[in-house]
């Protein structure tokens, strides 16, 4: 079944080998961009204009199984970009001075992905979303509202902040929001997705918010005790819908 097959490919990568600027298959740098755009562009078959996503990483880094996921929103009429925002800087633990340095670099990376994407002649203008999966998230929501072509975000159990902006000013002429949740999540705990949700609807934002109930963090996960099957294929649709409502005018 499709529900099933969607299940399978919407994947977060918890744990991959990953070395700083190492060559992948597949993967592309775009010359011309400050900084380099790395990753991995899929386009949908049919000629566009599409609207376009960029999809970000969690903590662990970029890997293939992103550009299946990008596979996967590319068949529902998307241009997606899998970005690699460590390629430039490698990664930094969680909670470390070093992650805090590196914040606005990879802010950096995601604007310069913003510009190469919105210049693709398949893309839409001004119709990017960003959809981030944990750390991913947290990027997506601190560089959102500074960029104009940015229509749409959805946030994969992630809460805002993350970087050293106050969340408040973070939440000021955000796009609309999609939040997906797990109630369970141990590691970014559901009341940082409530705040950021109450954040963004106090600035006169739009937010659609979804918690799975018993259901924990890097739930999109096949390989992962914490993934679940439902709540991935779930939370893959309403990211299609939202993403399709929100962008395509």
């Amino acid at each position: 079944m499709r529900s099933e097959r969607i299940g399978l490919l919407v994947l977060f990568l918890l744990a991959l080998p990953w070395t700083a600027g190492a060559q992948v298959p597949g993967r592309l740098s775009v010359s011309g961009a400050a900084p380099a755009v790395w990753g991995v562009l899929e386009k949908p078959a049919l000629p566009g204009p599409h609207p376009g996503v960029i999809l970000l990483h969690g903590a662990a880094g970029w890997g293939s199984v992103y550009a299946e996921y990008a596979k996967a929103l590319a068949d529902s009429g998307f241009v997606v970009l899998a970005l690699d925002y460590y390629a430039e800087t490698g990664s930094a633990p969680i909670g470390s001075e070093e992650k805090l340095e590196k914040w606005p670099l990879w802010q950096a990376a995601v604007r310069a992905a913003v510009s190469y994407l919105s210049t693709l002649p398949e893309v839409s203008e001004k119709n990017i979303g960003l959809v981030g999966f944990s750390r991913g998230a947290f990027l997506a929501v601190s560089t959102a509202a500074s960029l104009s072509e940015v229509g749409a975000v959805v946030d994969f159990f992630g809460g805002g902040g993350g970087g050293s902006d106050p969340l408040e000013r973070e939440a000021r002429n955000f796009p609309p929001l999609l939040i997906l949740h797990g109630e369970a999540d141990r590691i970014v705990p559901v009341k940082f997705a409530v705040s950021l949700r109450k954040a963004v609807i106090a600035q006169g934002g739009e937010v659609e918010m979804h918690l799975y109930p018993g259901v924990r963090h890097g739930f999109t996960a096949p390989k992962s005790p914490t993934y679940s099957e439902e709540a991935a294929a779930d939370s893959f649709r309403r990211t299609v819908t939202f993403l399709k409502q929100r962008l395509i005018r």
